[in-house]
């Protein structure tokens, strides 16, 4: 077999593993998903769960984000920022490998957003510590509205993200549990570990559900038409084709790959203060899309009275 025949037969592969293709990024296609096929296969050959495999994505991500304290030798810098890919191909793998494996679960989503979080957050700490020296503490605050702008923004994107799934695919899994039902199940419980991800998610949820225009009897509503056999090809369709465009705006404003280049690039700059500032301002353009997002979902509602 060619390297050509090779490379379309592991791509092949990669798209098997994807649960919908409507929702993901041309650099995840083609770079994350892509390499991270590979490890998945290496954590299987070796018995690893996609647990262990997101538990070194986190360990290779702080290491990366640490190194970026050090701004001033471009070729640390440099081995952070392979760090820190690293991380997200393996970020990649985590659930290519439980879909490969069978082992995909509520609890295993949870801990891989909340590891991804815990990576950018040693990005922000590496890369704002830096900088102290020159700014004083004054920036410690800055990097904290930025930290602040970019968790609001990642938490909006994976919402309609998601709700793509749950209302085009459409898959029923995808169903985001409103705070109530997650506080049902945080009380039924029983394991403290289990129980304190949930508080997590119970966090994460809240917040997204606070951040969209996307109003609960909305979504009842277009929930009963995407699971109605009668409606649901005509819904689904129409779904697509007015919210897929929107999608590609909130990947490039919102997505962890814009964030993880921006850190990247400034970095080896030497400017991760400048990072931290254009994380802030984007909250404008994510309003902007927001209230787009806003406008779309009552032209679908309109289309279906």
């Amino acid at each position: 077999m060619g390297l050509k025949e090779a490379v379309g037969k592991h791509y092949s592969e990669v798209l098997s593993t994807i649960k919908m293709l409507d929702i993901e990024e041309r650099f995840d296609l083609y770079f994350s998903r892509f390499f991270g096929l590979f490890f998945a296969k290496a954590g299987r050959s070796f018995g690893l769960t996609p647990t262990q495999v997101s538990v070194i994505s986190l360990v290779i991500g702080i290491v990366g984000g640490g190194l970026l304290y050090y701004q001033e030798f471009w070729k640390i810098t440099l081995i952070g920022s392979l760090f820190i890919t690293i991380a997200g191909v393996l970020d990649s793998a985590d659930g290519q490998l439980a879909r490969m494996t069978g082992q995909s679960s509520e609890t295993g989503r949870i801990i891989d957003g909340l590891i991804d979080n815990l990576v950018f957050a040693s990005c922000y700490v590496g890369g704002t510590i830096y900088f102290i020296k020159e700014y004083n503490y004054w920036v410690l605050l800055v990097a904290l509205l930025a930290g602040i702008a970019h968790s609001l923004k990642s938490a909006l994107y994976e919402f309609y993200k998601t709700e793509y799934l749950y209302f085009a695919g459409p898959f029923e899994s995808a169903r985001i549990a409103y705070p109530e039902e997650i506080k049902a199940q945080i009380a039924s419980e029983k394991s403290l570990f289990k129980r304190l991800l949930n508080y997590t998610y119970l966090d994460y949820t809240a917040r997204q559900f606070w951040l969209s225009t996307r109003t609960r009897e909305l979504r009842d509503r277009f929930g009963a038409l995407a699971y109605d056999k009668k409606t649901q090809h005509d819904f689904t369709t129409s779904y697509r084709r007015r919210n897929h465009p929107l999608l590609f705006w909130w990947a490039l404003i919102c997505g962890s790959n814009t964030h993880r280049s921006l850190i990247m690039i400034s970095s080896l700059l030497g400017r991760f203060d400048v990072y931290l500032i254009i994380s802030i301002i984007t909250i404008i353009p994510m309003v902007v899309i927001n209230q787009r997002q806003k406008k779309v979902d009552s032209e679908l509602e309109r289309e279906f009275l």
